[in-house]
């Protein structure tokens, strides 16, 4: 028996004899429940009322809801606030979310005004609960010149050989540009070849500065539809101080974009996406994080009940305290690139379930290496199934999982901006 299960008949067992000890009660004393339902009815209206006054704790975790303060580069960060950005990224469109997220604005010398990112403007508006840098909210702008932009301090990325510290070096992200980074975070790696090749419009294995300009503008969405294109526009984009423009076809833009460089380009940005995640919860810079804190990871902005999340995390928590084995940051990428890949994941689930009797751990340890391209440790999927396996039987069910594996990319708006491959009856 393993030892999530003997954790579950043991927890099935306590609460199957409370429930009995409850019924003994209930039979001796009907008349005083009836009293007692009309006295908690109306508990439960004045609780009601007040309840920005209350913390919800579930199960002895907590899960508070009340107006806690966080600091974060030295400025207070209201509870209120991560709730609006987390909002934000969520159901918003992407230029929306680029306009919230977007704390600088070029102005140029005719007065024209043209709202931009900084590199860590862009991590935090892909980070669900981001503390590194938290929205600025739309409208609220630095305004920059292009004489004062060679002077800007940025923020920096404390990760080292920073892509996005590179791309800062060179300039601003523009509304294309994050579009275009954002789209390539959430294409699974086994279809970023086909991605090179809606840029490669000329099929000779290299992306130039125009066929990058013109992509990138067309799959942008604007309100009222997506990017219209012309002359003047490519003149602009060409023109335009965008650090991710002058970072891959240099200032003059005469260099090009091969097909392996557009791979290291997704690997570096996912590499270092991943390593700030993972640094919110090594607060220590040990290497690793506990099975708990990892699983607080995934059940992040998650639309499971509190209670819920506290019985599983309860699980959890049981069988590895919390001076455990830890998950590593490589195994934490790993898993990071299992959720990344979304319908994918969904895909090989599926295929290995046709029979809906669910998927033991080796078979979603290998579902797992056919998505990421990397194999799953043995210690990381038994923590997942831990966490999923409510039944205590040793096999997940597709169903079941979605809200935790499947929907983990909307809140951090991957499934906006994704590729869509479809080939007769079959989307992907």
């Amino acid at each position: 028996m393993s030892r999530w299960q003997a954790v579950f008949k043991h927890g099935r067992a306590l609460s199957t004899r409370s429930t009995n000890k409850r019924a003994e009660q209930d039979n001796s004393g009907s008349m005083g429940a009836v009293v007692g339902c009309v006295s908690a009815a109306a508990l439960g209206y004045k609780l009601y009322s007040e309840k920005e006054k209350y913390l919800v704790q579930a199960k002895g975790a907590e899960v508070t809801q009340e107006k806690y303060l966080v600091q974060a580069k030295g400025a207070e960060v209201t509870y209120e606030q991560k709730s609006f950005d987390n909002r934000i990224r969520q159901y918003n469109t992407p230029d929306m979310v680029f306009n919230h997220f977007a704390s600088l604005q070029m102005v140029d010398k005719t007065g024209i005004k043209t709202t931009m990112m900084s590199p860590l403007d862009f991590f935090g508006s892909i980070t669900p609960d981001c503390l590194i840098h938290p929205g600025a909210g739309s409208g609220v702008y630095e305004e920059i010149s292009d004489e004062k932009l060679k002077t800007l301090r940025l923020d920096k990325s404390p990760v080292e050989g920073s892509i996005l510290n590179e791309i800062g070096k060179n300039g601003l992200i523009s509304y294309a540009d994050y579009c275009f980074l954002l789209s390539l975070l959430s294409t699974p790696i086994r279809f970023v070849d086909t991605a090179f090749n809606l840029f490669d419009l000329t099929g000779d294995e290299k992306i130039n500065a125009k066929e990058f300009a013109y992509v990138s503008t067309k799959m942008s969405h604007k309100l009222g539809g997506f990017g219209t294109y012309t002359d003047v526009d490519q003149s602009a984009i060409l023109a335009s101080n965008s650090g991710l423009l002058n970072y891959l076809f240099g200032k003059d833009r005469s260099k090009c974009l091969s097909r392996e460089g557009f791979r290291m380009l997704q690997k570096d940005l996912l590499d270092e996406i991943i390593q700030l995640e993972f640094n919110e919860y090594d607060k220590e810079k040990s290497g690793s994080i506990s099975e708990g804190d990892f699983c607080r990871f995934l059940l992040n902005k998650t639309k499971i009940p509190p209670g819920q999340k506290a019985k599983m995390l309860k699980r959890v928590d049981t069988i590895w305290p919390k001076k455990a084995r830890g998950i590593s940051f490589p195994s934490f990428k790993n898993f990071f690139l299992v959720l990344a890949s979304g319908t994918e994941l969904q895909r090989g689930l599926f295929f290995l379930d046709v029979e809906n009797i669910g998927v033991d751990l080796e078979e979603f340890r290998k579902v797992a290496s056919w998505v990421s391209h990397n194999e799953l440790s043995p210690h990381t999927a038994e923590v997942v199934f831990v966490l999923l396996d409510d039944a205590g039987e040793g096999r997940i069910h597709k169903e079941s999982v979605g809200l935790v594996l499947f929907d983990w990319r909307k809140p951090r708006g991957y499934d906006k901006s994704s590729i869509h491959v479809q080939l007769g009856q079959l989307e992907i």
